[in-house]
């Protein structure tokens, strides 16, 4: 009786030291405000029967980075960009520039006056000494094929004079084939894909179909069909834990990260809904095998299929008498190479591999001299300003996206090379 009495006395005081552990824990982390707010990010998207997933018009609110890298006000216009409010009329006949872009564009880590393209605005206007409008048509998760279609859907009703598409290498081309996209989203199928006929033209989904169909709800790996075993039985706790504990709040995101942990603890959702999305994506990112030399088959028929569309934008751009620019975003792991040895180090099966870097482009740049479409790649510049003994970090350490210097780095360098655009 007395062994059993000294046995339960050290395992409440175990339980009582613990407990203060993590009470101390939980305020130093408030105290030092490592933790993001347990505030959710705003819903800002919604299925799109032509684009996937679109903004909701009047949307937005204050946007926090999981591990409290930014925090940036975010506001949807009432025609669904990322944008003050704007119309298709042009009464002060201001030059129009288009920008399309995935999340790199859509800038949620930054305040709108802080992202390229409104950085770009101002030094135009004050350069050309008359209105400029650069209008952020800007959405993450998007690839080129989306972009091209919201073109020839709505963002010709803008009349831009020029359309400034921007290409991130790392995973766009990804973005744009089905096999690769579907297989990185760990099965889901969240749009339609343009395809190339045997003949090498291109095939767009069926688009005018698709304009009247009814919105429907874009798959998630959350609602997929699971086994009681398999249903993220701990999701509800994830959910009470990032609400009440900056701990936890913490400590997830950076759990997330790590493929072992995520593979073993995700599916029960105690790391939250994107551990459970997480833990059905491929191990290794398929993303940066854009950078395997010499490319797969299946990135050989993506690269295929994303110069198709980016000549065929180019030629629908033309036909209304507007002109196509390239820009091309460099990755972070591009400017920094103990980011890719990390990622190398952290997936032994890619150090069996050939890897260059510099390959996508490469290849774009080629491809993009050949068709005799405008372009600027970003990669040296950046490279060449991360490399300078006082530079500011360009890109998020956690998030990846550009910080503030990042995106006044590249709104000089559109700038620049749009000004030699005009020109000619």
């Amino acid at each position: 009786m007395k062994r059993f009495s000294s046995c339960l006395t050290n395992i409440l005081l175990m339980l009582v030291s613990l407990g203060l552990t993590l009470l101390i824990l939980e305020g130093l982390v408030r105290l030092v405000g490592l933790a993001p707010p347990a505030m959710p990010n705003p819903t800002i998207w919604q299925p799109h029967p032509l684009f996937g997933w679109w903004h909701i018009p009047h949307s937005g609110g204050m946007f926090y980075s999981d591990y409290n890298e930014f925090s940036a006000e975010v506001r949807i216009n009432d025609h669904g960009l990322r944008d003050g409010v704007i119309g298709y009329d042009n009464p002060t006949n201001a030059l129009r520039v288009l920008s399309l872009a995935d999340s790199f564009g859509e800038a949620l880590q930054v305040d709108l006056a802080d992202t390229y393209h409104k950085q770009l605005q101002v030094r135009l206007e004050e350069s050309l000494g008359k209105p400029v409008q650069v209008l952020n048509a800007g959405v993450g998760g998007w690839g080129t094929d989306q972009e091209a279609i919201f073109y020839v859907a709505e963002g010709f009703r803008y009349e831009p004079d020029i359309v400034l598409l921007s290409v991130f290498v790392r995973n766009d081309v990804v973005n744009n084939y089905g096999p690769l996209e579907n297989a990185r989203n760990g099965g889901s199928q969240q749009k339609l894909f343009f395809e190339l006929a045997p003949d090498g033209s291109l095939i767009a989904p069926p688009l005018e179909e698709l304009a009247t169909a009814p919105p429907a709800e874009p798959i998630n790996p959350l609602d997929a069909p699971q086994s009681d075993s398999a249903k993220p039985w701990l999701l509800p706790l994830a959910d009470t834990l990032w609400q009440w504990s900056a701990t936890y709040r913490f400590l997830a995101p950076r759990l997330r990260d790590m493929a072992p942990v995520v593979q073993r603890l995700g599916p029960s959702g105690i790391l939250g809904g994107e551990g459970v999305v997480r833990a059905g994506h491929p191990t290794t990112p398929i993303p940066f095998f854009v950078y395997q030399e010499p490319s797969s088959a299946e990135f050989e028929a993506a690269w295929q299929l994303t110069e198709a569309i980016i000549r065929q934008l180019r030629d629908e751009v033309a036909e209304r008498g507007a002109k196509l620019a390239v820009v091309l975003i460099a990755a972070p792991e591009q400017l920094d190479p103990s980011q890719w040895d990390d990622l190398v180090a952290r997936n032994p099966v890619m150090a069996e591999q050939s890897w260059n870097l510099d390959l996508p482009n490469q290849r774009l740049t080629e491809f993009l001299q050949q068709e005799q479409i405008s372009h600027l790649d970003l990669l040296p510049i950046f490279r060449q300003a991360s490399q300078q003994p006082d530079a500011q970090p360009l890109h998020l350490r956690h998030d990846q996206h550009w910080t503030e210097a990042g995106h006044a780095l590249a709104a000089e360098s559109i700038y620049e090379f749009l000004v030699g655009e005009l020109e000619e």
